[in-house]
């Protein structure tokens, strides 16, 4: 097969060459429209479901509203987990998929769940966005240029804002293709408050409902159809829509037995206030309005956001002249730097590929023919990158290595190379065109088993990789789907485009000139060989002893995830008391962000404090999430003590810690917190999360769990995400006296609701924009607990009682918050470890919590996050892994038909072992799942250096050779494509290794492993091999009689 390709491929070169410019357009095209963003999407399939409830306390909120969301969606087929938190104000309930459920289908299924669920009146659950971990691409902030001073002007000013951004900003940007939510936090919304006066309620006797049916009576318009009048229509229309507050404070609300009117003006008084929100945003120290737009899923991030930014720039233009529309956050940058680090990569690697293949190759034209394989294979890959939907991203193009994707062209070429001289030098002359063709095709054919067999064998230990499934699956499955790509790319063009090329391009008086640094490895080997061969038996306890020492060295070292990826930006999370108000927190962050600006190096701080209108992330108000956005590098001050950003985030939380006591502070990235918050339901990078039913337990064990986890060294930040209960006034209807009057306790309730909690009794129109007529206490008349004890409750017609009298008020104490995983209460702890071995740090810290802490029967504790996924990927690793080296070895033993070569050949991968294991401890770092990638392509790649020797000795046994020649000279004559194939991988991932771009980090253990890796494989292999095979020939070679 392979051969009639070959020859079809040197007999119809134009062919070849005319289909390779095809797929060089194709794969232009594909590369401009494919998906790009920084790192693959890790977010699992999953559907949130939010709930804003009202008035009532997270328990009561868990057990009315959470409870039954999370009991109906038990039963859909495919859901593998329910989170949910309920807090004041929002539920949210959050269904995880299994990861082949498509999202629109999952949907369907959570729809049709919620069309059937009883919940209180006017309470309905809705769905959150089609979005993931990366959804929030673009942040903006709308403020005033020059902030108003007056607290009343300010909160108009606020208001304002607020309008623009609901009514103009939003919609316009909900136009702009790929935006599937934009989410606003922060300002007030326009409400007109009619604010009654208890003591002129009581005077009058009335009451909250009375209000109530005054304005929903006048508040309306009517249509009259139409009449005809002498030939015409007319339409008829009754206008009664309320416009002012002056029109809201004419209205009546009852008529006196004197005849006396009274009107709203006379016991309340209309006016704009403050509503009672969940939420607030801050920019730069000052109150501000944040929008996010959120991508829509399977979206390119990159286009998406640079789509935002345009239609930004227009609608500035067309905003007040106050008005200041600022960008905050835009993904596009974090995905052009990540992408620069990337292409910086490639095209280094390639370009020193290319130098490299020059100066071993000795035949320039044979060089070129190589080098031009790595950008066809390239776009070849975008093509089939395409195809199977694998976004361009630093995972997915992280891994590819030109050495390793060329080896195949090199193994051929250069034999191409060989066998021209060779039969130039038989001949005596010039070889004819026909002949360069013949020869060339006879070349490629001759070493098509060991180029395609051996990169066959690299093909196959990615394999294992396709069998992650979750958060490593998505994260390593793009990278290994892309590395196949590539190498089955340039394995087609080897025995197509490189034969033709050749059979073209290569002279008839092709000569093979050794260059100056092959003739010095040859001058540098030759006696090395030689000495080797002397000494079999030593080379032989020097290959054993390498192996075992690479197996214990490996098994000592610690453990990771993946490293953590530079965002360039970082993120704090301030946790606050429990029981802190909105305005309180909101003055904390804004002290805060004066302090965090106050460095040269931060560009923008911005936060959102508590949730925001769609409460993706249901935050309590004791909690802001603040992005500090930091100026390039090139912009920092060069006289500053503060070099790098690890410097900067000390630095900020040592002045932050020691002027604005009182909060806890937790560092992370924009993005990294994202994740944690949907894939773990915490936020941070390692969780215990422990379960039980009663939350005053977890409480007290979740502070025990962090105080032992603090203690280990290198913990970084262990706190409880509960910080206590917050203080609350509760009413109980006294229910003989209600009895006695008559009456339900609804009258009670309702007075409650609606002068404490406010009631929307109608609304204001602006052309299309409506505002709420909410009914409240003043803010004076709210935080006085005596007037809220003389609230005027309804009887009867003009009769009121103070609701001292006919219930009871107490102060007692409510959890902030109630969380829930797979229908049980659970308390994390939260902890981001400063070192990078989680796996030896949280074994520490489950043998030091299950030393100190007995939990009783019905609670226990999980670990989560990183450490959760390293098992998860490691545990499938384990099986995987040996798997495919099996599959390897059946492979090997089908094409040798030989055990001793097959064990020999395999000696190859342990052999590389030691070189990735000491060069990572060398560089620092522990073992990853990005490291242990670079271990299964090392494997691979050792295996093909074994394959080319053995394959080349094999032949020259049966050339007649003896063993001694054998070994000496297939050593000597494999020496160049061995050590071509071994410095075009070393250089191919030589700049990944060394690289400080934005995400080198992810990358750089991959690239340690394979460059330390392929170096000892190499040595060892073209001494270790030989020198095995000739001190074992009779197992090598049971045919043959030693001379």
């Amino acid at each position: 097969m392979i051969n009639k390709i070959i020859e079809f491929s040197v007999g119809n070169r134009m062919f070849v060459f005319m289909a390779t410019i095809l797929l060089l357009i194709f794969g232009y095209r594909s590369f401009q429209t494919l998906s790009i963003d920084a790192v693959p999407d890790i977010t699992n399939t999953q559907v949130q479901i939010n709930t804003s409830v009202k008035g009532l306390v997270p328990e009561e909120i868990e057990r009315m509203v959470t409870f039954p969301i999370e009991y109906s969606m038990n039963g859909i087929p495919g859901v593998e987990t329910i989170r949910s938190i309920s807090r004041f104000g929002i539920s949210q309930v959050t269904v995880i998929f299994k990861e082949d459920t498509p999202i629109l289908t999952a949907r369907q299924l959570v729809s049709e769940k919620l069309q059937n669920i009883e919940l209180p009146s006017g309470i309905t659950p809705e769905m959150g966005p089609i979005s993931t971990g990366l959804g929030e691409i673009f942040h903006y902030s709308i403020s005033a240029k020059n902030p108003k001073s007056d607290p009343e002007e300010r909160l108009k000013e606020l208001m304002e804002l607020r309008s623009l951004q609901d009514w103009f900003i939003k919609p316009r940007l909900l136009t702009v293709k790929g935006v599937t939510e934009v989410n606003t936090i922060g300002g007030y919304e326009k409400q007109f408050f009619i604010q009654p006066d208890i003591e002129l309620l009581a005077k009058y006797g009335l009451h909250f409902d009375d209000i109530e049916v005054a304005i929903e009576s006048t508040n309306l318009n009517v249509g009259g159809g139409y009449i005809q009048q002498s030939g015409e229509q007319l339409l008829v229309r009754g206008v009664g829509l309320l416009k002012t507050f002056k029109e809201i404070e004419d209205v009546v609300v009852k008529r006196l037995s004197d005849y006396q009117v009274i009107k709203i003006k006379d016991i309340a008084k209309v006016k704009f206030d403050k509503q009672i929100r969940t939420g607030a945003a801050t920019v730069n120290g000052e109150e501000s309005i944040i929008g996010t737009a959120f991508m829509l899923l399977g979206e390119n991030s990159r286009t998406v956001s640079t789509d935002i930014f345009d239609k930004i720039t227009q609608i500035k233009k067309d905003l007040p002249d106050w008005v200041q529309l600022d960008v905050l956050y835009n993904r596009s940058n974090m995905v052009n730097a990540t992408l620069g680090t990337v292409e910086h990569n490639l095209f280094m690697g390639a370009f020193l590929v290319i130098l490299f293949l020059l100066m071993l190759v000795g035949n320039l034209r044979a060089a070129i023919i190589t080098s031009i394989i790595i950008p066809i294979s390239l776009l070849i890959t975008f093509i089939l990158m395409k195809w199977q939907n694998v976004s361009g991203n630093l995972m997915s193009l992280g891994a590819l290595d030109f050495g390793i994707i060329v080896d195949g062209a090199v193994i051929v070429i250069e034999n191409c190379v060989h066998k021209l001289q060779k039969e130039g030098t038989r001949l005596g002359r010039e070889l004819t065109r026909d002949e360069v063709k013949k020869y060339v095709t006879d070349a490629a054919t001759e070493i098509r088993s060991a180029a395609g067999f051996g990169e066959l064998i690299v093909i196959i230990v990615f394999v294992p990789l396709f069998a992650l499934t979750g958060v490593e699956g998505k994260m390593f499955g793009p990278m290994a789907q892309t590395f196949i790509m590539a190498l089955c790319s340039a394995l087609v063009l080897s025995f197509t485009l490189v034969p033709a090329l050749a059979a073209t391009f290569l002279s008839g008086k092709t000569r093979d000139s050794k260059p100056y640094l092959m003739r010095m490895a040859e001058n540098a080997f030759s006696p090395a060989l030689k000495k080797a061969l002397d000494f079999k038996k030593i080379v032989l306890g020097i290959g054993i002893v390498s192996i075992f020492s690479g197996v214990i060295l490996f098994s000592r070292m610690g453990s990771e995830f993946i490293p953590q990826l530079d965002e360039g930006d970082f993120a704090l999370q301030f946790i606050r008391p429990a029981n802190i108000n909105t305005e309180n927190s909101v003055k904390l962050q804004m002290l805060s962000e004066r302090l965090i600006k106050e460095f040269p190096q931060v560009e923008n701080v911005f936060a959102r404090t508590g949730a925001a209108e769609v409460a993706t992330d249901p935050m309590g108000v004791n909690i802001s999430d603040s992005y500090v956005m930091l100026k390039d590098r090139d912009k920092w001050p060069e006289d500053s003590k503060i070099t790098n950003k690890d410097e900067l985030i000390e630095a900020v939380k040592a002045k932050i810690e020691l002027h604005v006591p009182g909060q806890v502070l937790m560092v992370s990235q924009p993005v990294e917190l994202r994740f944690n918050e949907l894939l773990e339901g915490t936020r941070a990078d390692v969780s215990a999360k422990i379960f039980g039913e009663d939350l005053d337990k977890l409480i007290a064990y979740s502070k025990q769990v962090a105080e032992i986890v603090g203690e280990i060294p290198d913990s970084g930040e262990a706190e409880s995400e509960s910080k206590g209960k917050s203080p609350m006034i509760q009413y109980t209807p006294k229910m003989n006296e209600l009895a006695q009057l008559g009456v339900t306790a609804r009258p009670v309730l309702d007075a409650i609701s609606t002068a404490v909690g406010g009631k929307e009794i109608g609304h204001v129109y602006e052309g299309v924009r409506k505002f709420p007529i909410v009914t409240r206490l003043s803010e004076d008349q709210r935080k006085d607990v005596f007037t809220i004890s003389q609230l005027p409750v309804g009887i009867s017609e003009g009769f009121t009682v103070p609701i001292s009298q006919i219930a009871d008020i107490d102060f007692v104490e409510t959890f902030t918050a109630v969380a829930r995983e797979n229908s049980q209460r659970r308390i994390a702890v939260l902890i981001n470890p400063k070192t990078r071995d989680i796996e030896t740090f949280v074994n520490k810290a489950k043998s030091l919590v299950e030393e100190k802490i007995k939990f009783p029967e019905g609670y226990y504790i999980e670990w989560g996050g990183s450490f959760k996924n390293l098992q998860s990927a490691k545990e499938r690793l384990s099986v995987l892994v040996p798997l495919a080296m099996l599959i390897i070895i059946g492979m090997l033993y089908a094409a040798f038909k030989n055990f001793a070569q097959v064990i020999l050949i395999f000696a190859c991968a342990p052999m590389a072992l030691i070189g990735g294991v000491l060069s990572l401890n060398i560089a620092g770092m522990p073992f990853s799942i990005s490291a242990g990638v670079g271990f299964i392509a090392l494997s691979g790649i050792s295996i093909l250096n074994g394959v080319v020797l053995v394959t080349y000795f094999n032949r020259l046994i049966e050339d007649g050779k003896t063993p001694d020649e054998v070994v000496q000279e297939g050593a000597m004559t494999r020496l160049r494509p061995v050590l071509m194939t071994a410095l075009t991988d070393i250089f191919g991932f030589l700049p990944m290794m060394f690289s400080s771009g934005l995400g080198a980090e992810v990358q750089k253990p991959l690239a340690t492993v394979v460059v330390g890796g392929i170096f000892s494989a190499t040595l060892l292999t073209l001494i270790v091999i030989p020198s095995l095979y000739r001190l074992f020939i009779k197992y090598m070679q049971p045919n043959l009689k030693e001379v």
